[in-house]
Order: C-alpha cells, then sequence, then structure tokens
C-alpha cells in the first residue's frame, strides 16, 4: 500500500492522543523547558493555551471570578432581539407603505375633483342620467349648487384649495 500515508496517519493519531497537560521552567542555567511530567523540586507554570483553531468553540476557563462576573448575551438571546428589530422594521415599513398609498389616494381624489369642478365650470350644458338612462339638463341654480359642492369636496380633499 502506501507506506508514508499509513505513517502520517499515525503521527496524526498519536499527537492528538498525546494532548495532555505542559509544563513550563526554567532551569539553572536560563533555559526553558517544556515537558508533560513537572520538574521534580522545582517550580513549573502551565502555559497558556493557544487560541482553537478558527471555527472551533473555545472552552470557558472555569475560574470563580468569571462564574461571579455576569454572561453576555446568549446567542439565542441575540436572534430573538434580532427578530424583534425585524418585526419592528417590517411593521414600520407596512405602515409607511400605507400612509403613502393613502396620500396617493388622496392626492387622485383631488386632482379627480378637480377635474370635475373644471368640466362643470366649462360645459355649456351639464346633464345626468335617471334610471330610464335618458339625459335630464341641470339648469342654471342646479349647477350652481353642483360647482359649490365640488369647491366643498376639493377643500375637504385637497390641502392649499
Amino acid at each position: 500500500m502506501y507506506p508514508q500515508a499509513l505513517l502520517f496517519a499515525l503521527l496524526v493519531v498519536t499527537t492528538a492522543v498525546s494532548g495532555g497537560e505542559v509544563y513550563k521552567w526554567v532551569d539553572e542555567k536560563g533555559v526553558t523547558h517544556f515537558s508533560e511530567l513537572p520538574p521534580p523540586g522545582q517550580q513549573a507554570v502551565k502555559p497558556r493555551q493557544p487560541p482553537a483553531a478558527q471555527g472551533q468553540p473555545q472552552a470557558a476557563p472555569a475560574s470563580a471570578d468569571d462564574a461571579a462576573r455576569p454572561a453576555g448575551k446568549t446567542w439565542q438571546e441575540k436572534e430573538t432581539e434580532f427578530r424583534q428589530r425585524q418585526i419592528e422594521r417590517d411593521a414600520a415599513a407596512r405602515k409607511q407603505e400605507e400612509q403613502d398609498a393613502a396620500a396617493k389616494r388622496l392626492q387622485r381624489d383631488c386632482l379627480l375633483a378637480r377635474k370635475s369642478l373644471e368640466n362643470l365650470q366649462n360645459a355649456n350644458a351639464v346633464a345626468r342620467y335617471d334610471d330610464r338612462g335618458e339625459p335630464v339638463y341641470l339648469d342654471d341654480r342646479q349647477r350652481a349648487a353642483l360647482i359649490q359642492q365640488r369647491r366643498q369636496g376639493i377643500d375637504a380633499r385637497c390641502a392649499g384649495g
């Protein structure tokens, strides 16, 4: 087979298994040593662990002062807050769309009312149709009342008359 690949796999497995505690100390000559066993009769310290590989979670230190310190927000709390902000943002967007649609309807109604008033004022003869579909012409008094009605509608619908 591939003896080099087999040797490499064995090396990887033994390295992963031998991940026990490591001690660091300095001898009488000032040389720094690392070992799995503490030196007899000397002060040894455990060196800080290197940061975990990217994408792997780090184990939280289990010291007493860490337990007393309030923890930050969990991912669930952050997710809940994010979703709440999203809901609020969507609701605000819907409300803005409704307000925009209402403003457009009001503008359209105002335009139609002004156009209707203009037609009433400029027409020679104004007619309405009765139930049988026959035209019924308005006299000057009825036409003036209808013009007054349209002006009131414009005042009610349109800003600035």
